[in-house]
């Protein structure tokens, strides 16, 4: 009788073996990625601000939302981030993978290359925040004084509500483009020679080679780099932040830097958790086409 309740007490932990073993990956992403995210929602629908937080939180329901999608300054900030969002991630991709085929290629000296086109992706977004800031100034900036020196017209880069947005996108390709180069030429290293080599003998040129074999052969990948920069991209409000402070105009104020003033300038933390839960939803949302649109093709 003695054996066989120690042999179902063996069984039985046995089976909770697993279960055991996995139990700091689970606290992890529990404490890590789950209860935020809970813990953000709770704050969302309540009405949390930098002056009540030692004081009962009352409960608000939607409220936060409704008021959200009311103010012009939040819809405005969805139009710039779209503006943000679509040209970083056009421009990082496709120059991504433009150096990533070129420097795949057998060119002297193009590890050299490498190195110089990677240097932007160690900075910080602060750094590089300051740095283009200096470049583009009105007065003294790197860029006015090279127009200056072929004869056309300085121009107002980040004091006009026109020009601002399209500098800080030109900041973050440069910034951001190192990682889809390297992500990309880490993937076409998967792509067997082999078949480059038949279709050379088929008398495809490099164009088509590029179109029918590179390409298809890199959809998952670019999948993944697609999703990584959007959802980066999405989520970026530093370089914005020093570079512009979100003008002039909120012409520069998108998605993360107006939740970042509205939790963390103007103390209202249940709206920045409202804000951070659309963005969140954004993620999700983009995550989800992509991986739908790459199976589709």
């Amino acid at each position: 009788m003695i054996s066989l309740r120690k042999k179902v007490l063996f069984k039985n932990r046995a089976d909770l073996t697993p279960y055991m073993l996995l139990m700091p990956a689970f606290l992890i992403i529990f404490f890590l990625l789950i209860f935020p995210i809970l813990w953000n929602v709770y704050v969302a629908v309540h009405n949390v601000k930098l002056t009540n937080l030692q004081k009962a939180w009352p409960a608000t329901g939607l409220q936060n939302f409704i008021v959200l999608f009311h103010d012009e300054y939040f819809l405005e900030s969805v139009k710039v981030s779209m503006r943000f969002i679509g040209g970083c991630v056009i421009f990082q991709l496709c120059f991504g993978i433009l150096l990533a085929v070129v420097l795949n290629k057998k060119l002297r000296g193009k590890e050299v290359f490498r190195t110089l086109l990677v240097l932007p992706w160690l900075f910080s977004a602060v750094i590089v925040g300051f740095s283009w800031r200096w470049i583009y100034n009105d007065t003294f900036g790197l860029l006015n004084f090279g127009l200056r020196l072929i004869g056309i017209e300085p121009q107002s880069w980040l004091s006009s509500p026109e020009l601002a947005i399209w500098s800080v996108v030109l900041a973050n390709v440069w910034f951001g483009t190192p990682f889809s180069m390297l992500f990309m030429g880490s993937a076409l290293t998967t792509i067997d020679q082999n078949l480059y080599e038949a279709a050379r003998v088929d008398g495809a040129t490099k164009a088509q080679s590029f179109f029918q074999i590179t390409l298809p052969l890199l959809k998952p990948f670019i999948t993944t780099n697609l999703i990584l920069i959007t959802i980066w991209t999405v989520n970026l409000f530093d370089l914005q932040l020093i570079m512009t402070g979100g003008g002039p105009l909120y012409s520069t104020t998108t998605l993360s830097l107006y939740m970042y003033r509205q939790a963390f300038q103007f103390g209202h933390l249940s709206k920045g958790a409202a804000v951070g839960f659309v963005l969140l939803c954004i993620n999700a949302v983009v995550a989800l086409v992509y991986g739908r649109i790459m199976r589709e093709k």
